[in-house]
């Protein structure tokens, strides 16, 4: 019980990751999986405290679920990271990280007997475009996904990268409109070298329409909430809900930038990042909407 860390072989790769059983837990409500970002903590945002994501275990103590927390492989720079949909990213990993991700769900589920309808995906950064990725290649294994900070690649891989969905799935995203490493208004991703070598995304607006569309929510409207809890971030947390059999949730993180949002764990406003948003709890509201999605 707790947190602990384990391998799995993939591809003939050991890779490792970290998973958190709350304690005394005997039949889990549903499992999670929690991708860090690039170039980042890696598995170390599973850490207490280190960063929003690993709230992530809090919650799950309190309502009974497993979090697992896989651990991506480094790229040429060093840099820990993802290889998700974008073609056009120089600086990334070559790691085959869905048949990766596939084998840990398959894994992680077969170990606790849960269905595909419980077993959920979330991450942040370039830990939301590998949900993006893993959802596109295995939309069969998983029930929902929820990114912070993640947006369509504008030159996808061939491939189910390109082809996108055959099916709807429920998702949930956020993003701050001030975000300097993946634009809200799409663009190249990280570019602080000004050679655009990780990649370009589409807009914030466009990966929500996408979603729209292949939910069949296009012409729905959504119910609108405005949440502003804290007068020491840069803007409300603005919550648009497209309800139906494959609901999309759409949260716009006013003056936000590129941190996942969150209350508990606080990150310093910096140039790379911008200002965090904490009215909100990323965790907290992507577990909410898994939640709602148990059958």
């Amino acid at each position: 019980m707790g947190l602990t860390t384990q391998t799995i072989q993939s591809g003939g790769v050991t890779r490792q990751f970290r998973i958190h059983v709350p304690p005394a837990l005997q039949a889990p409500r549903a499992i999670v999986f929690v991708l860090h970002g690039g170039g980042g903590l890696g598995m170390g945002v599973a850490d207490t405290g280190a960063h929003p994501l690993s709230v992530f275990r809090p919650v799950a103590d309190r309502e009974g679920f497993v979090v697992v927390y896989p651990g991506g492989l480094p790229a040429p720079s060093g840099d820990v990271g993802w290889n998700d949909c974008r073609s056009d990213n120089f600086n990334g990993s070559s790691a085959d990280d869905v048949r990766f991700l596939a084998d840990l769900v398959d894994l992680i589920k077969s170990t606790y007997g849960l269905p595909s309808t419980r077993v959920f995906m979330a991450g942040g950064s370039n830990g939301g475009l590998m949900s993006f990725a893993f959802a596109f290649n295995h939309p069969q294994r998983i029930a929902a996904i929820a990114v912070s900070s993640a947006n369509l690649p504008e030159n996808p891989k061939s491939g189910a990268c390109t082809s996108g969905l055959q099916q709807p799935l429920p998702v949930l995203m956020t993003h701050g409109t001030l975000d300097p490493q993946m634009p809200y208004g799409g663009g190249c991703v990280a570019d602080f070298g000004g050679a655009c070598l990780r990649g370009r995304v589409t807009s914030a607006q466009a990966t929500r329409n996408w979603w729209l569309t292949l939910n069949g929510l296009a012409s729905a409207q959504p119910t609108e909430t405005v949440i502003e809890r804290s007068a020491n971030d840069a803007g409300p947390a603005n919550r648009f809900v497209y309800a139906g059999a494959r609901p999309v949730q759409w949260w716009r993180l006013d003056g936000a930038g590129h941190s996942a949002a969150s209350r508990t764990v606080l990150i310093p406003t910096t140039v790379d990042n911008g200002a965090q948003n904490r009215d909100i709890e990323f965790a907290e509201v992507a577990w909410e909407f898994f939640a709602s999605l148990l059958p």
